[in-house]
């Protein structure tokens, strides 16, 4: 069960915990219909993306087998034969399109464009310089949509913005660890990185720690949040700025940047996220 698990990437469905975000942030949280629907939403969801990152680790099985990380996946060491791994994959794809269909329609359009722009993405995307991130972000903002859709609440531009900036930074952040730890590999192991340098990745990480940072600000001073929820949000922002040093810190000092590992593993980072939740759900809610 262990390899079958790493097969579909559980440990990556943190990320779809971004459909909980139009939740939190409409004071609907405690709403058990909204969250009911949320939840399902968000099972459906992991096991979509579950399936398209075993679509990609078929395409990619051979360029896996030589990287020095992927090469521990279960379909790169041969746990699994590509056929089924190729079942799998249309198994849990074909499941989050039907049951999505008896939740919302839309939903179900949403999840054809994201398997679209995905299968894009491994065949053509991410082989060109600086759209490859962006594509990633975009799957971040499809996840805050998936969320809005499954209930039907409205989404604020502030949220929208803060999560294309935060996932930018993770995104170009983790094309520098790849370029470090890769080294005269790199791109071998993924062509666009012949395409980028640890230098211009910097100038980038720099511009995007700060947008997050800022968009964050703006956000929790603005008109419509202090409406909402009152000036009490504004709070929240050391936990942000923390949370952002911390992760400069971890990809400067330590060379790390992939992101599902360094939210499940550094300590700091982890009662970082934790606090902010629990305070943002207090001056929300209170």
């Amino acid at each position: 069960m262990k390899n079958f698990f790493n097969l579909i990437r559980v440990k990556h469905w943190i990320k779809n915990l971004f459909v909980f975000a139009p939740l939190l942030f409409s004071k609907n949280l405690f709403n058990k219909s909204f969250f009911l629907q949320t939840f399902v939403s968000f099972i459906l969801l992991s096991l979509l993306t579950s399936g398209l990152y075993v679509f990609n680790d078929i395409k990619d099985l051979e360029n896996d087998k030589l990287h020095p990380a992927k090469k521990e996946r279960p379909l790169a060491k041969r746990l699994f034969s590509k056929n089924f791994a190729l079942i799998i994959s249309i198994l849990f794809i074909s499941i989050s399109l039907i049951f999505s269909f008896f939740l919302n329609y839309k939903l179900t359009l949403l999840f054809i464009f994201y398997i679209f722009i995905n299968i894009l993405y491994t065949i053509y995307f991410k082989k060109i310089v600086i759209i490859d991130v962006f594509v990633i972000a975009l799957n971040f903002i499809l996840r805050i949509l998936t969320g809005s859709i499954a209930t039907g609440i409205n989404i604020s531009s502030w949220l929208i913005l803060c999560t294309l900036f935060l996932s930018l930074f993770l995104g170009f952040s983790k094309r520098r660890f790849e370029i470090i730890s890769l080294k005269e590999n790199a791109n071998r192991h993924r062509e666009v990185l012949s395409s980028y340098s640890v230098d211009f990745l910097d100038k980038i990480i720099v511009v995007l720690s700060t947008s997050t940072i800022l968009s964050y600000a703006l956000y929790t001073v603005s008109t419509e949040t202090k409406e909402k929820f009152g000036e009490s949000l504004v709070y929240t922002i050391p936990f942000v700025v923390y949370g952002i040093l911390r992760y400069l810190y971890l990809i400067y000092k330590t060379n790390e940047g992939e992101p599902t590992k360094l939210v499940t593993s550094d300590i700091p980072l982890i009662l970082t996220i934790t606090f902010w939740i629990i305070t943002s759900i207090i001056f929300i809610y209170r």
